[in-house]
């Protein structure tokens, strides 16, 4: 028996060593005759494997446990849920339940712990069963006076939505623009909707008279239905139908605020709510639109062809567009035919209008200015691809259309220049001649650069090669068709931080096909683009076998090593080993896994963990998050096979890590991955060792993983520990050593605090706490010093915390969009002050009020402050406003342009923080204002006469260039004598600070002003 065994396992050996000959014989054989086309063939489709470059950007990751018990609440309680199919709750084909509304249930649940239980109906019956109390929850429901007596509204909506009338798509009839086509029609409306109101108020403000049919047990598809076979002339509801086959919007006639609305007897959920959205939104301030965008965006239902426009295009039947040739993947010829993304974009819009066909005929020339030119001959109707502001297509006579496609752009260097290109004032590009895009770019984003033009492209690279251009340019989805250019004339590539956005071009006689075409482009939705151009993102030129072992003669040995390993391997495994490989395989292929990495999808993990912790809420698992410092640019720079090496090696060596012990791990987005293991002290050793390896795999190239860390603590489920390690994690970035971090006990009680401030500000604001406090500014120039004005600094004393210094919510506030609501209350407050003050003392003081960056954009923001100085009665002189140094660091343009206004109208214009910006003296020579504020970051080293600090100098050279340019001076944080002699020796007109005085209540600042 045991001579059988023997041989038995001799023929499987002699086997095993047949075939692996024979695979070594055939490896060969396809990496030399087949393997230079295979990956030419195939390199947009590897690049598609790694996603890391194309979606990180895009990717949404606030991920919970929809069924999971929310923090704070420690049993679950059952919502009855009404549930209406349409967009905003419908079920899909495959029979789950999808929706806006629906997604944001599931959040809600992931904080309240809630479970729901559905009941079904159309939404009219829904609406008057929570008016009944018969179910605890309806979303999408707009606020009225009248709904508010009888049901609960949370303090922040779902989001906001339009009302349009839809009619059939072939009722040519009120396709006409005039309401009064719709005299004497019938329109469905669901009724005591909101939408109802508006229709009445709309036929109203029209002298039309209209009859109204009141749905009432009809889902939203039923009576679309109705508009189809000529029951009824239109139908007015949301903007979710834009798409809806055979019904097309005709008129905007109304939007609101719509809500999840709450039975009037479980006021314990709203409060549960309330503390959900409010969460929700200080976690991402941007859920709603995100939603919105995902689910409603997609309709497009604000896109309405005209009947003039149906009528040109059907006597216009063939559009022609020049495009420029050779420019893949956006356009090219492909056996003397249109391809690219351009051909499916034209295949699209040619049917974007319902129930007509247009004809679109692509012609190619050689460059986007030839075809430019023979648009303005008249021998083309449109052209692809043109880049241009709006200047520009105003001088060229033309209208450029929304833009329908977009490439990051990047510029090519030298090897080792170390001429940072990007920021030098005497930059010298090279353009490839006719490309009139890139030199629009140009103009637009480096003005200052010299621009020079060459061709073909080869001669371009060989310019930037031989100094005679410092760069040239290139667009992202171009780099590889390229690459072989770049690599011969060994050039390096630098991320420019723009995109170009490529549009059509018509001639601005041709309005009525410019108004179809960028309509058309509004349409298309960004994700089909991004399709489009993945489609036809390969790289024309072949690649020979040489170059690609002259370029990856590492990958080529690797390759080589690995074979050797593999039949060394095949050799010294045994039977039993290979039966329980083949058993591990059968196990591994039943399960969800990433294809890149092998490691387990984001879905999959968090169902295995949510099930491990189930089964054993007590087994200490710790959870870790690791994130590839700017991944897509790795992969812009050295390619997605580059990329996809990295994730693999770093998807192996956490494999490896978890391998012996109970931890499972995924890959969760594009360059994440999510560890849940066995509780560990050594956070360090783990970050070493996964930096040790891509550091091995990597070589030359820098390549930095961020870590964050959230222990095993009782009672938190995966989703709360990964929450929180995604947390510490993300507090990583920007810091310049700091690459681990562990969510502490401190950041938890930082979170819980300002998630209560941000709640509880609406509160404050109601009930008055908080306090306008005035700090004196005295004019030093006169003797004695005077008190001149004040600075009005809030103060919030907190009906459970008590007083809480301004640092803790100020800046707060301002990241989350809610400095605004009490900046409104500091300017209302001084501006009655000021009016207070001059009744009783017939004295009028100046007081400064913040105005944040985020205010200055606001369009309204100079009828809001001239509003509050008119309700008081005192003069705009009266009321000085503070803009921060820093806060003119982006649109500068547009804030120059709202001060100059203000300025007009009488404003006093003080610039806060002045020397602590990056272009102080630059805006001084173009900027209108009246006071300069020297931060007291420099007041601090004046000690006395003698002071010879650079900030000292520099206080003197501030006061110098003051007084050149008439602007009075305010030194702040002045609190010595040594200070305010050295001060006003010098010139400074008014000093604030605690030498003179601390901010102070009103009361207390009238003792000393008066």
């Amino acid at each position: 028996m045991g001579t059988s065994i023997s041989k038995s396992h001799n023929r499987i050996v002699h086997g095993w060593v047949k075939r692996a000959l024979a695979l070594l014989f055939t490896a060969a054989i396809f990496s030399v005759l087949i393997f230079p086309s295979y990956v030419t063939a195939n390199a947009g489709a590897n690049a598609g494997s790694n996603t890391g470059y194309s979606t990180s950007a895009r990717s949404n990751t606030s991920a919970r446990n929809s069924t999971g018990t929310g923090e704070g609440y420690n049993s679950k309680k059952v919502v009855r849920v009404g549930w209406y199919e349409a967009a905003y709750c419908y079920t899909d084909k495959f029979g789950r339940k999808t929706g806006i509304a629906y997604e944001y249930q599931q959040k809600i649940a992931s904080y309240t712990g809630w479970e729901y239980e559905y009941v079904e109906g159309t939404w009219p019956e829904l609406l008057a069963m929570l008016m009944k109390g018969e179910i605890d929850l309806l979303s999408d429901v707009s606020y009225t006076d009248e709904r508010a007596k009888s049901i609960l509204y949370p303090s922040l909506p779902m989001g906001t939505e339009s009302y349009y009338i839809y009619i059939s798509s072939d009722n040519l009839e009120l396709m006409d623009e005039h309401v009064l086509a719709f005299n004497g029609k019938t329109f469905a409306v669901n009724r005591g909707s909101i939408q109802e109101k508006f229709l009445k108020d709309w036929a109203k403000d029209n002298n039309i008279s209209i009859k109204i049919k009141e749905i009432i047990d009809l889902s939203a598809d039923e009576t679309i239905d109705l508009l189809r076979k000529g029951e009824v002339d239109a139908y007015v509801s949301l903007d979710t139908y834009g798409k809806g086959d055979g019904c097309t919007p005709v008129y905007k006639i109304g939007a609101s605020d719509y809500f999840f609305a709450v039975c009037n007897s479980r006021p314990d959920l709203l409060s549960e709510l309330d503390h959900a959205l409010i969460s929700i939104q200080n976690e991402d301030p941007f859920y709603n639109q995100r939603l919105y965008q995902k689910y409603i965006w997609s309709c497009n239902t604000g896109i309405m062809f005209t009947k003039e426009e149906r009528e040109w295009a059907s006597a216009h039947n063939t559009i022609k567009v020049g495009y420029r040739d050779n420019y893949p993947p956006f356009c090219y010829q492909e056996n003397g035919e249109l391809s690219g993304a351009l051909k499916d974009y034209l295949e699209y819009a040619s049917t974007s209008i319902e129930g007509m066909r247009i004809n679109y005929e692509a012609i190619a020339y050689p460059t986007t200015e030839d075809a430019i030119v023979a648009l303005n001959n008249g021998e083309i109707d449109a052209v692809f691809p043109v880049s241009m502001s709006a200047y520009d297509s105003e001088v060229s006579d033309m209208y450029v259309t929304t833009p329908v496609m977009s490439a990051e752009i990047y510029a090519l260097v030298r090897t080792g220049e170390e001429k940072d290109v990007l920021t030098a004032d005497d930059t010298k590009v090279v353009l490839l001649t006719g490309n009139v895009n890139f030199d629009n770019f140009v103009k637009d984003y480096f003005p200052d650069w010299e621009i020079m033009w060459d061709s073909p492209l080869e001669k371009v690279y060989e310019d930037v090669a031989d100094g005679k251009a410092d760069c040239a340019m290139v667009n992202g989805y171009r780099i590889t068709t390229n690459d072989r250019l770049r690599r011969k004339y060994e050039l390096s590539l630098i991320d420019t931080g723009e995109e170009m956005e490529f549009s059509f071009a018509v001639k601005r006689e041709n309005g009525m096909l410019f108004s179809i075409m960028d309509k058309t482009a509004g349409l298309v939705q960004e994700a089909a683009v991004d399709t489009m151009l993945s489609r036809y993102n390969n790289p024309i030129t072949k690649v020979s076998f040489y170059d690609y072992l002259q370029d990856n003669w590492s990958v080529a040995v690797a390759v080589a090593a690995v074979i050797v390993s593999l039949i060394l391997f095949l050799l010294l495994t045994s039977v039993k080993s290979d039966q329980k490989a083949t058993e591990r395989q059968k196990l591994i292929s039943a399960t969800e896994l990433d294809p890149l990495t092998g490691l387990y999808t984001r879905n999959f993990f968090f169902a295995y963990a949510n099930r491990m912790y189930k089964e054993n809420p007590d087994y200490r698992m710790d959870a870790i998050v690791t994130n590839i410092e700017q991944f897509h640019v790795i992969n812009a720079l050295y390619g997605w096979d580059f990329g996809d090496t990295i994730l693999k090696a770093l998807g192996e060596e956490i494999s490896a890590y978890i391998g012996g012990t109970d931890g499972i791990a995924c890959r969760s987005q594009a360059d994440r991955f999510d560890i849940y293991v066995v509780h560990t002290d050594d956070y360090e050793g783990l970050y070493e060792r996964l930096q040790g390896k891509l550091d091995e795999v990597s070589q030359n190239v820098s390549i930095r993983l961020r870590m964050g860390v959230m222990p095993w603590q009782k009672d938190l489920g995966p989703v709360q520990l990964f929450d929180r390690a995604r947390a510490a994690c993300s507090m990583i970035r920007g810091a310049q050593f700091k690459r681990l971090m562990v969510f502490s006990e401190e950041m938890r009680e930082r979170e819980i605090l300002e998630q209560r401030l941000l709640g509880d500000l609406r509160y404050a604001l109601d009930n008055n706490e908080f306090t306008v406090f005035y700090q004196p500014k005295f004019k030093v120039q006169v003797d004695p010093p005077k008190l001149w004005s004040a600075e009005a600094l809030v103060r919030w004393n907190h009906h459970e915390l008590g007083l809480i210094p301004p640092g803790d919510f100020i800046t707060l506030f301002e990241k989350s969009g809610q400095i605004e609501q009490l900046d409104k209350y500091v300017w209302n407050e001084a501006a009655r002050q000021i009016a207070e003050w001059k009744e009783k003392y017939g004295v009028i003081i100046p007081v400064s009020v913040n105005l944040s960056r985020v205010e200055i954009f606001d369009p309204d923001i100079e009828n809001i402050i001239d509003g509050i100085v008119e309700e008081h009665g005192i003069g705009r002189e009266n009321l000085h406003l503070e803009i921060t140094e820093s806060a003119y660091t982006e649109g500068e343009e547009k804030i120059l342009e709202v001060i100059e206004s203000f300025r007009r109208k009488g404003y006093h214009i003080e610039m806060d923080d002045f020397g602590t910006g990056y272009s102080s003296l630059n805006l001084l020579s173009h900027m209108s204002i009246d006071v300069l504020k020297l931060d007291r970051s420099f007041i601090k080293d004046i000690v006395g006469e003698d002071s010879e600090s650079k900030n000292v100098r520099m206080v003197e050279l501030i006061l110098d260039i003051a007084k050149s340019l008439r602007l009075v001076v305010v030194a702040e944080g002045v609190e010595t004598k040594e200070q305010v002699e050295f001060l006003k020796k010098r010139g400074c007109d008014l000093i604030q600070g605690y030498y003179f005085s601390k901010p102070l209540p009103a009361e207390e600042f009238e003792k000393k002003a008066f």
